[in-house]
């Protein structure tokens, strides 16, 4: 077993760019693989508060979950280890995959799961504007990748970061960061 069988790669993006779909076919594809979600870890560690009324979801208080998994997380894993959730590029992990949607079709998504019309707006602006994946240089060395699920199937998006993560995670990062408003401004 290499040391790229040995990881844990987070899985993040805007809510609705397919992050728990890309996570779950992974896990269906290979039983070597691992699956950890961010909100069970936030339960399990006691860093999640109650339920928000106004935008129904539950904060995470990420640095302090980051703090607890820090010293568990310094041995390696058994195996590849997904970590699913829009803040998992937060926690101590060893690549990010960022997932990346149209902002016009993730709203359709957005309203398709029947969320209140100020957070699916609240959510396709966030995308628009690259949120917080335009400081991605601050990451320091840790490799990313960013994938455009707006029309590609669960399973090519799994190839291509199956494909990076055993060339190494190479590229490091985004030749070109994918841009929206050019994109819906042609």
């Amino acid at each position: 077993m290499t040391e790229l069988d040995r990881c844990r790669v987070s899985i993040t993006g805007t809510p609705g760019c397919g992050k728990s779909s890309l996570a779950q076919y992974a896990i269906s594809q290979r039983s070597k693989y691992e699956l950890l979600e961010v909100i069970q870890l936030a339960e399990e560690y006691g860093c999640i508060g109650e339920i928000d009324e106004i935008d129904d979801a539950r904060p995470i208080d990420i640095e302090k979950l980051a703090e607890k998994l820090g010293d568990k997380w310094n041995e390696k894993p058994s195996g590849t280890t997904f970590v699913d959730g829009h803040l998992s590029h937060l926690l101590p992990v060893d690549a990010i995959v960022i997932l990346r949607c149209n902002p016009e079709i993730l709203t359709a998504r957005n309203r398709e799961r029947g969320w209140v019309e100020s957070k699916i707006l609240e959510n396709s602006e966030w995308e628009l504007l690259g949120g917080s994946w335009n400081e991605s240089h601050e990451w320091g060395d840790l490799p990313c990748l960013e994938l455009n699920s707006t029309e590609q199937s669960v399973g090519a998006l799994f190839e291509e970061m199956g494909c990076w993560i055993r060339d190494g995670f190479k590229p490091k990062g985004p030749e070109e960061q994918i841009d929206w408003v050019s994109v819906l401004h042609e």
